[in-house]
């Protein structure tokens, strides 16, 4: 048995998978507008890739967010 499949740490891991939605809320639009910007100095394209990353970059961290979500709430189900 893995020490992360043990039900003494299930709890632990719940509240580290809920505690990682509001760093990965912050960090993937962060990201996305930062290939943005670098992408639109590259290419001089004003400022249109940096908003098209940022959505995208909200879009990967809402996914991400629910596939965290989605997994904590099966890990505290088995609690």
């Amino acid at each position: 048995m893995d020490v992360s499949e043990e039900p003494k740490y299930r709890g632990m891991r719940v509240v580290a998978l809920l505690g990682m939605i509001p760093v990965i809320l912050a960090v993937a639009p962060l990201v996305g507008y930062g290939l943005g910007y670098l992408l639109d100095r590259w290419l001089h394209t004003g400022q249109v890739l940096r908003l098209v990353f940022l959505a995208l970059g909200f879009v990967a961290g809402v996914r991400e967010m629910l596939r965290l979500l989605k997994r904590a709430r099966r890990d505290f189900d088995e609690l």
